[in-house]
């Protein structure tokens, strides 16, 4: 397997999700929320095409996808190639163009991009010698084969006419007579729908005094495998009713009146997402009428 230095964009794209702004969160936290980085804001506010940071609370944003994903590792392999590049000084070209990387990175068009720091790593990798690259190879059971590349430039694992590009540090588990799996783009919060935020939810008590039920329910997430809820008292952390499910909805069961705070997030192959906005509702027992008839008794 002989090592690369250019990165192999991935042709396929994968539609970009939504997500609810939450009761009083900025855009700078939704940026962080969905994307894992608050100085995201820039790229979120352009996507959008916003003028501003101001969003007001259950305004529906979409989210970058599979693009951005492809965008960033471009870029941060042209940086590498870069910053670990033999000559004293880097050609003003390079330097020109990795500079647009960042900037079309920035104002949301990933793939020019991606476009522009695949270009800065063919010219860096065209002024050096080709350098090689340590990976290990393990075969594990079920004909699987794990690549894992420790140091040096990016290699390429190809496997069923389809090829891979494997950086320093990560690792990639091919199925024999299968192509090498595509990079999975991170999940997003899920956008919580009923009850509504601080929704005072009557109930008639139990023999206990406990009321119920409720039902929680959110939106799909595009990936998701299955959904974690987690319900705590108001004011504490300790969570006081947890449950994992596949449908986009969950029973609590009767619980004692008083304040609770829930959210979910979304679970999939590349691991859970950032939990949802919580949103928070009040258990108060019914009142229950009693009716007395005229005369019933005499």
């Amino acid at each position: 397997m002989k090592a690369a230095l250019l990165l192999i964009t991935w042709l396929g794209t994968t539609p970009p999700g939504t997500v609810v702004v939450g009761p009083n969160e900025s855009l700078r936290q939704v940026a962080q929320r969905t994307l894992g980085d608050a100085r995201a804001v820039g790229e979120l506010r352009a996507f959008n095409g916003l003028s501003s940071d101001d969003v007001a609370a259950g305004t529906r944003l979409k989210v970058p996808g599979h693009e951005r994903v492809l965008a960033q590792k471009a870029l941060e392999t042209a940086r590498t190639l870069v910053a670990s590049s033999k000559d004293a000084s880097v050609p003003p070209e390079v330097s020109t163009r990795l500079k647009n990387a960042e900037i079309h990175f920035r104002e949301a068009r990933y793939t020019q991009a991606a476009s522009e720091a695949n270009a800065v790593g063919k010219m860096v990798a065209a002024d050096r010698s080709p350098q090689s690259s340590a990976f290990s190879v393990e075969v594990g059971d079920g004909d699987s084969t794990t690549v894992t590349v420790k140091h040096g430039p990016p290699v390429r694992v190809e496997a069923e006419g389809v090829t891979q590009p494997v950086a320093k540090g990560e690792s990639i588990r091919v199925e024999k007579g299968r192509p090498p799996p595509a990079p999975l783009p991170p999940l997003v919060a899920p956008s919580p729908g009923q009850p509504e935020d601080s929704a005072r939810l009557k109930r008639r008590p139990d023999r206990d005094g406990h009321l119920g039920p409720v039902k929680l329910t959110w939106e799909a997430v595009r990936g998701a495998e299955r959904y974690e809820v987690e319900v705590s008292r108001a004011q504490e952390q300790r969570a006081v009713f947890t449950q994992t499910v596949t449908s986009l909805e969950a029973k609590l069961p009767v619980l004692p009146a008083g304040s609770y705070r829930w959210t979910v997030r979304a679970v999939g192959p590349a691991g859970p997402s950032e939990p949802s906005a919580p949103r928070h509702f009040e258990l108060v027992p019914e009142r229950l009428k009693l009716e007395v008839k005229k005369g019933q008794w005499q």
